[in-house]
């Protein structure tokens, strides 16, 4: 009698235990796997540049209390990762509805002409300037706002010719159709412009496609010309003091986090997507050393604005160089390879316009408007931004699809001059 009486009290004590003592702690835990996982489907949605920018990626105090500059000047030079980084200032620009100064419909402005860029209400500015152009400062200060910031993209000289040298053919036509070397081809059309200029000591060529960064940032005013050395120098020491800052392909992330720090975006505003990689086997070919030897003579102007910008990127990093600085580009660039990696399918490939390549995006990727706009072409965004800046560029069926298929996405900012669909097949 007194043992049952004994297990019926042991009984009773175990059951208020287990409710005073041991249920609270499951339905802590239970709460805690609940934030968790909320936590999970949050960095795991369509939505992912915002997540990120949540997570270890938040700006610095330091950062916080600056305004978003909107206005800036992007000079677009070829071969140097241009067409990758372009897409960034594209989705700043169209997710806050901002007016650019293009030409309708085509991704160059060449030189800039005024009445032919589209045009804005009076009473508003263009705020971005961001494609292939020859840079002129008087032609640019006289269509953008004073206050606009100034920026570059530039990349070793040697390697931006090689890669010119190649994504426009020449490495066929200077080696009977790919029967010799890059090698050999690159000397053939050494020896070709040697033959038609006369070079004198202390003289450089400047064109479109030999120092074609020291062309587009408008040493030589768009024409193919000789300089000499001290030209060079006069023109460099312009663009030190005209530049706020210019981004180098070789410390691209280094460069963003930088530029992030003068213009006040957020993080995820600098996210990119490496989608533009040649296919082409010639360039892993390596060229002997006295051909690097015989490029380097040629391309003195490039290298001159090169070792300006690299030692100006390199000073302003030095100065911020802190522990602190090292962990915000560690989290930097994994963040931004984890948002990559969401958006594409980095693994799978297929061969697109011009001997690059073209990752599908991800099924997450594709329900992301951050994701679709850094993948789209700059041509199909310069497209896109014609018809939402310009009620009269308002018929291409092909277009307003591509509007409605974003809209269906995120929601534009009311700045756009959105315009009613009727309708449109669904996309």
């Amino acid at each position: 009698m007194n043992m049952r009486f004994f297990l019926k009290v042991l009984f009773i004590i175990g059951i208020i235990v287990i409710i005073y003592v041991v249920f609270p702690e499951i339905m802590i835990l239970q709460s805690d796997d609940n934030k968790l996982l909320q936590e999970i489907s949050l960095f795991e949605s369509p939505n992912i540049s915002h997540t990120y920018e949540q997570s270890i990626l938040e700006s610095n105090a330091s950062h916080t209390s600056c305004t978003k500059k909107h206005n800036l000047i992007f000079v677009k030079t070829h071969k140097t990762g241009t067409s990758t980084t372009v897409n960034v200032f594209y989705n700043f620009g169209i997710m806050n509805g901002l007016n650019y100064a293009i030409y309708p419909y085509t991704h160059q402005l060449h030189t800039i002409n005024t009445q032919r860029l589209m045009q804005i209400s009076p009473n508003e500015t263009y705020n971005i300037m961001c494609q292939h152009m020859v840079f002129n400062k008087e032609a640019i200060e006289s269509v953008m706002p004073s206050d606009s910031y100034f920026l570059t993209l530039i990349r070793e000289p040697i390697k931006a010719f090689v890669s010119f040298f190649i994504f426009y053919g020449a490495d066929k036509r200077y080696s009977n159709h790919g029967m010799l070397s890059l090698d050999s081809a690159i000397n053939s059309f050494l020896d070709k412009i040697s033959s038609e200029h006369t070079i004198s000591n202390n003289q450089y060529i400047i064109s479109n496609n030999i120092n074609s960064m020291s062309f587009d940032l408008g040493m030589s005013e768009g024409k193919q010309v000789l300089v000499s050395k001290s030209a060079i120098d006069r023109y460099v020491s312009m663009l030190d003091s005209r530049f706020d800052l210019t981004l180098i392909l070789e410390r691209l992330d280094e460069s963003l986090l930088l530029l992030q720090r003068d213009l006040c975006w957020d993080t995820s505003d600098m996210f990119y997507l490496n989608r533009m990689k040649s296919t082409s086997d010639r360039s892993h070919e390596v060229l002997q050393n006295s051909t690097l030897t015989r490029l380097r003579n040629f391309l003195v102007p490039d290298y001159a604005v090169y070792d300006m910008f690299k030692r100006r990127l390199d000073d302003r990093l030095r100065a911020i160089s802190s522990p602190s600085f090292e962990i915000e580009l560690l989290n930097f660039k994994e963040a931004r390879k984890k948002f990559e990696s969401d958006c594409m399918d980095t693994v799978t490939w297929t061969k697109a316009r011009y001997g690059s390549v073209q990752h599908p995006l991800t099924p997450e990727g594709i329900e992301s408007l951050h994701c679709n706009i850094l993948s789209d072409p700059d041509v199909e965004l310069t497209e896109l931004i014609s018809y939402l800046q310009d009620p009269e560029y308002s018929t291409k069926t092909k277009l307003r699809s591509r509007v409605l298929k974003y809209r269906q996405l995120g929601s534009f900012p009311r700045q756009w001059k959105l315009r009613s669909f009727g309708k449109i097949p669904h996309v």
